[in-house]
């Protein structure tokens, strides 16, 4: 016997049905797209001005062309980032899931603590037509675009990180192939710091990170 009540998630998906086939109606019988019908219930607040800020991601290996993933707020939820996208951009998010990730440990310096960063809040919806990300310019397309350089450049940043901590400081430099600092050319001149002294300065510089914590 066939049920007589309609289910929730069934009334949902003929909404949106008979939505979608109402505005392609709609817009063939006119000569302008922009007259949309929403697939869902209009709120009655109006906002004119959002200040939110979404970031379109591209997709994962396990995404298909109808998916986008978002990251958005931490106050956003499903009904938000669907009245955003189809109010600003006119795109139907037909699906959502939601994603909450932890923060990534941080260290302010190497004598520091570490702490974890805020979290991340990340959407996934299903689109009505398939959206495909542009192929990354190689690097004679653009000169402005040097991964190799970009790459070198954060490898030389953690390296000078690790260079402070213990016996680290007297390993030579390997990126930019050696060029850079203490590389193939030998150790520069330093100043002469005794042992005494130099445990003295190192003191008063954990004094100080102390007293500011």
């Amino acid at each position: 016997m066939p049920r007589l009540v309609k289910s929730l998630s069934e009334k949902i998906l003929e909404r949106t049905k008979s939505a979608i086939q109402s505005s392609i109606t709609k817009d063939s019988s006119t000569s302008t797209g922009s007259n949309l019908i929403p697939h869902f219930k209009v709120g009655g607040k109006e906002l004119f001005f959002p200040k939110a800020r979404i970031i379109l991601l591209r997709p994962n290996a396990k995404h298909t062309p109808y998916q986008a993933k978002f990251i958005v707020p931490k106050s956003f939820n499903k009904l938000d980032l669907r009245d955003y996208l189809f109010n600003v951009y006119g795109l139907r998010a037909l699906n959502i899931t939601t994603q909450l990730l932890h923060g990534k440990y941080m260290r302010v310096s190497p004598f520091a603590g570490r702490y974890r960063g805020p979290q991340i809040k990340k959407m996934t919806i299903e689109m009505e037509e398939p959206f495909i990300w542009p192929s990354e310019p190689s690097i004679g397309e653009n000169d402005h675009w040097n991964k190799s350089f970009i790459e070198k450049m954060n490898k030389f940043s953690e390296a000078q990180e690790e260079k402070n901590v213990g016996s680290n400081k007297y390993k030579p430099d390997t990126i930019f192939s050696g060029l850079m600092l203490d590389g193939q050319y030998g150790y520069g001149a330093r100043p002469f710091i005794s042992h005494r002294m130099e445990n003295i300065i190192k003191y008063d510089f954990i004094k100080r990170l102390a007293s500011i914590a």
